[in-house]
């Protein structure tokens, strides 16, 4: 288990060298510049000149090898730079934005996953039954239906209707819980929506493989009830192939997150980076969120791993 472990923590090594990798290439490639946007935005005469003494004075004007090596040579030390509008360290915007979109993303996939797994046990349990012809209706509204679209329909039929809108005043979960739960709860359950549509397709497919096997049929033929043979037979056996659709559903819940957030103006890393870092071009900022997405990403999938040794006693590490 330590071995494996260790094995895993030094492959995030490279994954996370990759993904800043193309970020930092990615970000060079946009189209503008963020030394003459910022010329525009303080209303400075343009020119050659003064648009070369201030990408100098950013660290644009180095050769793009020397700002790769200084990008990593600082991220290693721990410093992702310094952000080129706000003047503040990157790791200090992170901080004040990263607690905003754990909270959401977690109460998303936690959601997600809870009503993905029961409703596809529920449906294998009776096949062909309203309940599963429901359920199977719900999940391809979740799987055709875009999550920008849904969450515009959120926003816009109740005010049309009801003449009601979702709060905009943010508030932090430590300050006030139920303003913040008030706000925060439509995105969740919007993208949970999302995240839960494949993980039911799923579960209940591997549901009904498990239940045709032999061995389930030889537990009913031992007299035990239809309870026991589902929970302690066929669950485990049938969640193995869903833990990791789960783990691939992070990534997509932090996708839906960074439109969410801007919909519906919660003050996260997603419309941090959307209203912020890519419209003007803060390159700092944007490898900062990207890199710390990608160690969430990473994170999860490691712990998705380690998993499998709990569910299914044959995996050894």
């Amino acid at each position: 288990m330590s071995k494996y472990l260790i094995q895993r923590l030094l492959l995030v090594i490279p994954t996370f060298f990759l993904a800043g990798s193309l970020i930092f290439s990615a970000t060079r490639i946009l189209p503008g510049d963020a030394a003459a946007l910022m010329l525009g935005a303080n209303q400075e005469p343009f020119s050659e000149e003064n648009l070369q003494k201030l990408r100098e004075r950013l660290g644009l004007a180095d050769p793009l090898p020397i700002q790769f090596v200084k990008f990593w040579g600082n991220t290693i030390q721990g410093d992702l730079g310094t952000s080129i509008w706000t003047k503040k360290p990157v790791t200090e915007e992170i901080q004040r934005r990263l607690p905003t979109t754990l909270e959401t993303l977690v109460i998303s996939v936690a959601l997600g996953w809870a009503w993905g797994v029961l409703v596809g046990v529920i449906a294998a349990r009776k096949p062909e039954g309203w309940m599963d012809q429901v359920a199977r209706s719900v999940a391809i509204l979740g799987l055709s239906l875009p999550v920008f679209w849904v969450g515009m329909m959120a926003i816009v039929l109740p005010a049309k209707f009801f003449g009601w809108t979702p709060l905009r005043d943010y508030k932090y979960i430590w300050v006030d819980p139920v303003q913040n739960l008030q706000l925060v709860i439509f995105p969740s359950v919007i993208l949970a929506m999302f995240l839960g549509a494949p993980v039911m397709r799923l579960m209940r497919t591997t549901m009904l493989e498990v239940l045709r096997q032999d061995y389930i049929r030889t537990a009913y033929s031992k007299g035990l009830t239809e309870r026991v043979v589902i929970w302690r037979h066929v669950f485990k056996n049938a969640l193995m192939p869903v833990i990791t659709l789960m783990g691939l559903q992070v990534v997509a819940g932090i996708g839906g997150i960074v439109v969410l957030e801007v919909l519906f103006a919660i003050p996260g890393m997603g419309q941090l980076l959307v209203a912020q870092a890519l419209p003007k071009r803060d390159y700092p900022l944007i490898q900062g969120i990207v890199l710390v997405m990608a160690l969430i990403t990473a994170t999860v999938n490691l712990c998705v791993d380690l998993t499998y040794g709990f569910l299914d006693p044959r995996v050894r590490f």
